[in-house]
């Protein structure tokens, strides 16, 4: 077997900076990395017998580098005993960023408005933005599966005694989630959130939002903003 150096490239992305600040000695996470990678291409870490690293501007001929900033690169001479007992030795290039980019998750985030501009005295669905009245099976239709995230209310008028609970519907079903506002209250408004998943919806089903009258009183003036979130 000829005893000639062979090139070993690897990219490896670090995300300290200084990784490959010069110094006289190789860090304990260098030389892990090195064993852990040379392990990957088929030698025995255990029988490297030392890491040093090349000074770049006196590369191997077998080793050349174009179009890469130096500061950002380590190269590392890896000297081991192979399994016929010959010294032997592998280069390791190792590059370095301070700036991982990570995929992203992508959210659609929608706001979808009820409101009635009429005084009331009793329970009954909010109007979508167009004027049309909600109901069990008039609504908003959901084009993708996803999320009721947040609801918000206010209320302009407010008379009497008691207060409104103002729910969103699911294919004419109550979905529990609500606002609550009272005659009582200083700001006639509420709103309120909750995590992706506590109530779902798929394509097709059908998004209303109902007002119940809780006591005598007379409201008013609602606008109720839906936040869908897929």
């Amino acid at each position: 077997m000829k005893k000639e150096a062979s090139v070993f490239l690897i990219l490896l992305v670090l995300v300290s900076a200084g990784a490959f600040a010069q110094n006289s000695g190789i860090s304990g996470n260098i030389d892990n990395y090195v064993k852990n990678f040379i392990e990957k291409g088929g030698l025995n870490g255990s029988s490297v017998d030392q890491i040093t690293e090349i000074d770049q501007s006196l590369l191997p001929d077998d080793v050349e580098i174009k179009e890469v900033d130096k500061n950002k690169v380590g190269i590392y001479e890896v000297n081991y005993t192979g399994d016929s007992g010959d010294k032997e030795s592998v280069y390791v290039i190792m590059y370095s960023t301070p700036k991982l980019k990570q995929k992203a998750e992508t959210k659609n985030v929608q706001i979808v408005v009820f409101g009635s501009s009429t005084s009331n005295n009793e329970s009954k669905f909010l109007d979508s933005s167009t004027g049309v009245q909600t109901g069990e099976n008039t609504g908003y239709v959901m084009l993708h599966s996803g999320s009721l995230t947040g609801i918000s209310s206010s209320s302009g008028i407010l008379e009497g005694d008691g207060q409104i609970a103002i729910k969103i519907y699911k294919n004419g079903e109550d979905t529990g989630f609500e606002n609550l506002i009272s005659f009582e209250d200083d700001k006639k408004i509420d709103y309120d959130i909750q995590s992706e998943g506590a109530v779902s919806y798929v394509a097709g089903d059908i998004i209303s939002v109902y007002v119940e009258q809780r006591g005598n009183l007379k409201w008013g003036n609602v606008i109720t903003s839906v936040e869908i979130t897929s």
